[in-house]
Formats: structure tokens, sequence, C-alpha cells
């Protein structure tokens, strides 16, 4: 199968090294000379970098992988659907990290394509096509959420077709609807990356020049890790899932002041908190 990769940052340029691995052909396009070049270095002879290209050598691919933020996946979906060929042949996925937006454009634009929305659960907080790795899908999570709800035999063949793709990158794939995966985003991911820049920054309040070494440990950098992420991308991120996100901080404020108050009155039991976090924790993460 002939697969392109329209945006081969990290995902999409991890995606494309798993895939060439496993046997797939795998073309893609970026937007600069650089990138181009990056990849080129990585084994990657067949990339382009303007519209154009990208069309003529979308027909002769069977798949394009949409590797782009949410905001450019729309025009470029667009350009793919205003061909006929590659309309009635392609089939389409993007890897954006919120799912109903999309969906819902192409449920009422394009309801007969060959479309999956795909969100693979793995990434870092350094980007771009250098920092790829062919294993980053290794053991993690893809959702698949299809636009409409009864899809049809093509539909069906596309979902098919999309969870061998992700096999192949060593990855398992569930099938969520596009609201339930943006509502569990916000809890699991979307707002957690507010919260971390949430925790840096208020952290950043301390005066600690004066220290002889960083006051800092495992907890701290575990725990903001991610505020190392990409500002541009995750304001994309949380615009397309603002209502579950906001919804998230609201709660995620309650939860704080409570525990506040029960601090400040000496009838906290963080015992009985640590140990209801930790079966938490356990429900969501299994294996």
């Amino acid at each position: 199968m002939k697969v392109f990769i329209w945006g081969m940052g990290l995902i999409g340029a991890s995606l494309g090294l798993r895939l060439k691995q496993a046997g797939y052909q795998v073309s893609g396009a970026v937007r600069s000379e650089r990138s181009r070049s990056i990849l080129q270095q990585m084994g990657f002879s067949d990339i382009v970098t303007d519209t154009e290209s990208c069309l003529r050598t979308l027909a002769e691919c069977d798949m394009l992988a949409l590797g782009l933020n949410i905001e450019d996946c729309f025009p470029a979906i667009d350009h793919v659907m205003e061909v006929p060929a590659l309309r009635d042949r392609l089939i389409l996925l993007d890897m954006c990290s919120s799912k109903k937006q999309l969906c819902d454009y192409m449920q009422q634009k394009y309801p007969d394509a060959a479309f999956v929305g795909c969100h693979p659960m793995a990434g870092k907080e350094k980007q771009g096509p250098e920092a790829a790795e062919a294993t980053l899908f290794e053991g993690s999570t893809v959702f698949l959420a299809a636009p409409v709800a009864e899809p049809s035999v093509r539909q069906r063949a596309a979902r098919e077709a999309v969870a061998e793709l992700w096999a192949a990158t060593g990855a398992r794939t569930a099938v969520v609807a596009p609201d339930e995966h943006d509502r569990i985003m916000a809890h699991v991911s979307h707002g957690l990356h507010l919260a971390a820049c949430l925790i840096a920054r208020l952290s950043g309040r301390l005066n600690t020049e004066a220290l002889a070494a960083s006051p800092a440990a495992g907890s701290y950098r575990d725990m903001t890790r991610i505020a190392e992420s990409s500002g541009v991308m995750w304001n994309e991120i949380t615009a397309s899932n603002r209502d579950h996100v906001t919804a998230w901080l609201r709660d995620l404020a309650a939860e704080a002041n409570r525990l506040a108050d029960d601090l400040d009155a000496g009838k906290a039991d963080i015992a009985a908190l640590f140990a209801e976090a930790s079966a938490a924790r356990s429900r969501v993460m299994r294996k």
C-alpha cells in the first residue's frame, strides 16, 4: 500500500519511519526545505513542499495520512476532495488530538468519503521531523473515530485498512465516538498540558536564583515536562476542544478549592486522597 503523509513533523515522520520498516511505500509533504532536507537524510526520497505536487503524488497513492495541525487539515482536505479521482479512491485519516470538529466537518461536507479520524496517544514535548522515532507508537493506543454512525461498506473497509496500518506500528486501536473522545482527552491529555503550565508558572514565582542548585527533583520534572510543548500547537488543540477543557479546568479548580478548605480546617484526609487517586490512576492506565 502506498501512503502519503501530508505533514511530517514528530508524529507524521515517526509514522513514516515505522511504515517503511513494515513494507509500506511512503511519500509525503512538508512546508520548508529545511524539513525536506532532514527527511531526505532520514531516507525519505519522495518529499514535496507545495499543494500542486501533493495532489500529483496522491494520484499514485492509496491512503492519505494528515499529520497537520487541525486548522491546516480543512484546506488540505478540500484540495483533495475537489479532485474526483482522489475523492472516489483515497482513504483519508487525520492524526489530530481532537476529533469532533473534524469529524463533523467531514460528515457535513463529504459524508461519502472514506475517512477515519485517528488520534495516536503518543508524542513528546519536542517537535519536528528530527525528533521522530520509528518506535514512537509501540504499545500505544490509537483512537479511531468515524464521522458517521452507520458507515458504508467502503467506510468500513477504510476503517479496517487504517486499523491494519496502526497495527503495523505496534499500536492497538479503539473505536470511540468523536465527542466522547474529546471529553476523555480533556481529562487525560488536553487539560493536563494546561495544568502543567499552571504548575510551572506558579513555581516560577519563587526566587531560586540565589540557591546553589535547583530545588526541583523528579516530581517537578515529571509534572511539568509537557509544559515545554509547542504553545502554538496547543492553542489550536484547546480551541478545538474548548467546551470539554473548560469544564475539566473548572472541576479541577473546585477539587483544589475543596482540598484547600479541608487543609485549612485541619480535616483533610491525605492518606485517603492518595489511596483514591492511586485506584483511579490504575483504572485509567490499565493495560
